[in-house]
This record gives C-alpha cells, sequence and structure tokens, in this order.
C-alpha cells in the first residue's frame, strides 16, 4: 500500500475556487505541501485560457493503493465541478476544466515510482516539483 504521492493539479476555470475545494479535500485525507500557483496559457496553445497548476507532495493518513486514490481524485473532481463525461464549453467554444488531478509519482517499498507517461515533465511542472518535490528530478528525463 501506497503513503506517499505526488499530485500535479490543474484548473482553467475558476481556479482560486477550485484549488481551495481540492486542498480541502486532499488535507481529508494526508498532509499535503503544495508548491506555488502558476499561472500561464494553455501549453498545448490549443486555446486563450489561462491555466492554473501547482504540484502537490501528499503523505496519507492511511496506505492506499494506487487505483484506490485515483478514484479519490476523480471524486474531488467532481467537487469541483469537473463533468467527465460532458465537457463545458464556454460561448468561445473552449473547454473548461474546473480542476485536472493526476498522479506523478507514488512512494512504494523505499522507493519513488514515475507515472512514465507524464514524462517528460510539462514546464508547470517541473516548477513546482523543483520548489516541493527537486528529487523527482533526479535522474529523470525531463
Amino acid at each position: 500500500m501506497i503513503t506517499q504521492y505526488v499530485i500535479a493539479l490543474g484548473s482553467n476555470s475558476d481556479g482560486k475556487i477550485s484549488f481551495d475545494i481540492a486542498i480541502a479535500q486532499l488535507e481529508k485525507w494526508g498532509d499535503v505541501l503544495l508548491s506555488s500557483v502558476v499561472a500561464s496559457k494553455d501549453f498545448t496553445g490549443k486555446t486563450d485560457l489561462i491555466y492554473h497548476n501547482a504540484v502537490v507532495v501528499m503523505t496519507l493518513y492511511e496506505p492506499i493503493d494506487h487505483n484506490g486514490f485515483n478514484l479519490a481524485l476523480k471524486s474531488i473532481e467532481k467537487k469541483c465541478g469537473r463533468e467527465h463525461d460532458v465537457l463545458k464549453i464556454d460561448k468561445t467554444d473552449e473547454i473548461k476544466i474546473p480542476m485536472d488531478l493526476d498522479i506523478l509519482a507514488y512512494y512504494d517499498d523505499g522507493t519513488w515510482h514515475v507515472i512514465k507517461k507524464r514524462l517528460p515533465f510539462k514546464v508547470h511542472e517541473k516548477k513546482g516539483l523543483i520548489e516541493i518535490a527537486p528529487f523527482l528530478l533526479t535522474n529523470q528525463t525531463i
């Protein structure tokens, strides 16, 4: 069972409210260390929306497996207003994401395991990791 996670948080809609809700929900599960929030344009260049991104290092009060924790994150996204089956689109046809929570890494059996599909880390993820989890940037393809 896993006791620590590193999570990427992102929002392009109601960022302050969504971050407050997400952090309050995460704190029910464990101790949370939040990086600074980085505001920037969409890194894909597909929209003109401003994204707010941060990284959290979380130490759980009780161990939970990867799948169980991922389900908990999806529940938090819903509490922030995200509807996974329905994309909220504004009048400019840009997709609104109130909150996106993704596991970047987890600590298990004395080792940090980076989620390979998250590599290379995005610029906004690296900024948060440098601040609160630089150990994940050592010896990684970034």
